[in-house]
C-alpha cells in the first residue's frame, strides 16, 4: 500500500510505503494486544481475523488485476490524498 500527501505549502509530496502483508504480522497484533484493554481484546481478535482474511483476497486481486487506487481525493485547497493498493 502506497500513502502520498501532496499540499501546496509542501516542496516535495510525502510518501509512505506500507506492505500489506504487515496487516498480517503477528509481531503488529500483540502489540495491539498490549496496548488494549482486558474487556476489548476480544475486539481486536476479531478485527485481526478479518483484516487477515481482507488482505488474503486483497493481495490475490492484485495478483489477478494489478495495482489500483483506492482513495484518491483533492481538497479545494490543492491537497491531494492518495491511496494505492
Amino acid at each position: 500500500m502506497r500513502i502520498e500527501v501532496s499540499t501546496p505549502e509542501l516542496p516535495i509530496p510525502v510518501k509512505l510505503i506500507f506492505p500489506t502483508s504487515v496487516l498480517r504480522s503477528r509481531w503488529i497484533w500483540r502489540l495491539a494486544l498490549k496496548y488494549t484493554d482486558n474487556r476489548q481484546k476480544e475486539t481486536v481478535m476479531n478485527y485481526r481475523n478479518m483484516i487477515s482474511e481482507s488482505t488474503s483476497v486483497l493481495e490475490e486481486y492484485v495478483r489477478k488485476f494489478g495495482h489500483f487506487n483506492l482513495v484518491e481525493v483533492e481538497e479545494k485547497d490543492g491537497t491531494k490524498v492518495l491511496i494505492r493498493i
